[in-house]
């Protein structure tokens, strides 16, 4: 029954342990850069870039596939550009996420426009664009055309799909932007995604937050993608995060989330496919030099990171790989000195930046700050720890059970009385898991008995004078002498009696509770020779109490009397 209570307590402490859900790592496509040169650069010019990009921790190129210049006619293709870069790409080991952007004039819904230009206005019939997604999956998803045709490139199939880009930014909707017009899109454009690849990712168009006159702004604009019915036309939520610093950048994302929170999305990630700052270029609030990018590289990333979880963020794309402008050009567009490395690729600062938070092999350290230890009364308990990663996630396992997810404090229940040990594992963003938890060990005991000294006290005193009171020429003649005792509770009682300095009796016994006992007594040889030769003996008592339950104080007590012959 015992073991059975036991077990039963350990379960509900562990289930105790379980509430909280863990997430998995970051993926490992969770970093990636806008390259958007590659896609016309010669296939051997690449190699040496997409090495440099790997080294830097990027796994994934987010490309521009033009449509209007793969489909310039509806019945006509051209993959010359797109299938050198894929065949690139999946050689480096590079995931691709192509945002697919600009309509050819014949589906344009402003063909004849010279302002906008009709590859800038949206199409006039979405299933014109549904039907372009449907046949680049089928030349370069999982079945697709592109692999078969190609057996000697390693098969990295493209599996998600962003829709379009910056639809509430006027030039890409034809001076107008419309969130009902782009809501309308999704809908007709993901059901042919999902019929073509049931397993595709789709991903709404980044969305920013300008400040351009005829912009919308970004939660208006998020907004009413909502009341336009967009839920579901999406796997994750595209996010354009320019501002001025890190913490207003991160800012746009928790407002973001938010919006989603409200209208049920939750489940749906957000997916960064645009941030950044410049090192150079025309003064602006997103203009800085070469050591503030690279200090709001490090922060935003950081930021992002330890946060992924609670903002359900897919991943982290940035704008971009290498400058268009020299860094001396300090007159032209900030677009131009996005890059994290100049012209001719030698590295900027922001370049290391990246990388550090990008590859990261280090296990964090988990840390106790509060956990009971030594010996403990049975009762609830607290631990209290942390992880010196942000964002780690965290692990714990009580009295060598399976780890499972927990946030600190953890409140344990009261445990049976014994050894408890309970350990915590930390996580990072990264996959990194300490290989040392922290441990908390402490001993669950009963309260030790509290024995009032003055009953081992009274019963000497009690007995020295009944013992006072016996004729010495008949003790002389006893080998032993029962005497009646009591117990204050479980444990071991002695007595000794001494006379002259020797020892002339001495008994002890062990009773298991509070009560009165026989103990015997037994007289040394030498105590019986002093018995028998005098006729008055000094003797000392003492009595002690030595208690068997754990931690109780032993007690002492003495007394003194004077056997005489009578």
């Amino acid at each position: 029954m015992r073991s059975r209570l036991r077990a039963l307590v350990l379960a509900g402490a562990l289930l105790a342990l379980s509430g909280t859900a863990s997430a998995a790592p970051i993926r490992s496509d969770f970093f990636g850069v806008s390259s958007p040169e590659l896609i016309n650069s010669p296939a051997a010019q690449r190699v040496p870039v997409m090495a440099d990009q790997r080294a830097a921790g990027v796994r994934l190129l987010r490309q521009l596939f033009d449509w209007s210049a793969i489909q310039p006619t509806k019945n006509s293709f051209s993959w010359t550009s797109t299938d050198s870069f894929v065949a690139s790409a999946a050689t480096a080991g590079m995931e691709v996420l192509p945002v697919v952007l600009y309509s050819p004039t014949w589906a344009s819904s402003c063909p004849s426009s010279t302002d906008p230009a009709p590859r800038e206005c949206h199409p006039a019939d979405n299933a014109d664009l549904g039907a372009f997604f449907v046949t680049l999956i089928g030349r370069y998803g999982p079945n697709g055309s592109f692999w078969r045709n190609n057996p000697s490139v390693p098969k990295v199939p493209i599996t998600a799909w962003q829709v379009w880009n910056e639809p509430n930014f006027p030039s890409f909707w034809g001076n107008a932007p419309n969130a009902a017009e782009y809501a309308a899109m999704l809908k007709a454009v993901a059901p042919m995604i999902r019929a073509a690849d049931p397993s595709a990712e789709i991903v709404s168009a980044g969305m920013p937050d300008s400040l351009v006159r005829t912009a919308i702004r970004l939660v208006p604009y998020v907004n009413a993608l909502y009341a336009a019915g967009v839920k579901g036309t999406f796997d994750d939520l595209g996010l354009h995060i320019y501002d001025d610093t890190p913490d207003l950048a991160v800012g746009l994302v928790d407002q973001v989330r938010a919006i989603m929170n409200a209208n049920g999305d939750s489940a749906a990630p957000i997916w960064v496919t645009e941030w950044g700052w410049a090192s150079s270029g025309a003064p602006s609030r997103f203009t800085l030099d070469l050591a503030g990018q690279a200090a709001n590289t490090d922060a935003l990333m950081a930021d992002i990171v330890a946060r992924h979880e609670e903002l359900n963020v897919r991943g982290l794309i940035e704008y971009l790989w290498r400058d268009g402008s020299p860094q001396s050009n300090t007159s032209d567009v900030w677009s131009e000195h996005l890059g994290m490395v100049f012209q001719d690729y030698s590295h900027k600062p922001s370049y290391d930046a990246y990388r550090n938070r990008a590859v990261d092999t280090t296990p964090p350290d988990t840390v106790l700050t509060g956990a009971p230890s030594g010996l403990v009364l049975p009762g609830p308990q607290t631990i209290a720890f942390n992880a010196t990663e942000p964002g780690s996630d965290l692990a714990c396992s009580l009295d060598g059970a399976a780890f499972s997810a927990c946030a600190s404090p953890v409140a344990l229940p009261t445990l049976p009385v014994g050894v408890h040990t309970f350990q915590i594992r930390a996580t990072d963003p990264y996959g990194n898991a300490d290989p040392t938890p922290a441990a908390a060990r402490w001993i669950a005991a009963v309260a030790p008995p509290v024995f009032n000294p003055r009953s081992v006290q009274a019963g000497a005193s009690s007995l020295a004078r009944s013992l006072a009171r016996l004729d010495l020429r008949k003790l002389a003649k006893e080998k032993s002498l029962a005497l009646q005792l009591s117990w204050p509770g479980p444990g071991v009682m002695t007595l000794v009696m001494k006379a002259s300095g020797k020892t002339i009796g001495r008994g002890s016994k062990a009773r298991g509770g509070a009560g009165r006992a026989t103990l015997q007594v037994r007289f040394t040889s030498t105590g019986r020779r002093l018995l028998k030769r005098s006729r008055r003996l000094k003797v000392t008592l003492s009595q002690t109490f030595d208690p068997s339950a754990f931690g109780s104080a032993t007690l002492s007590s003495s007394a003194k009397l004077t056997l005489k012959r009578r």
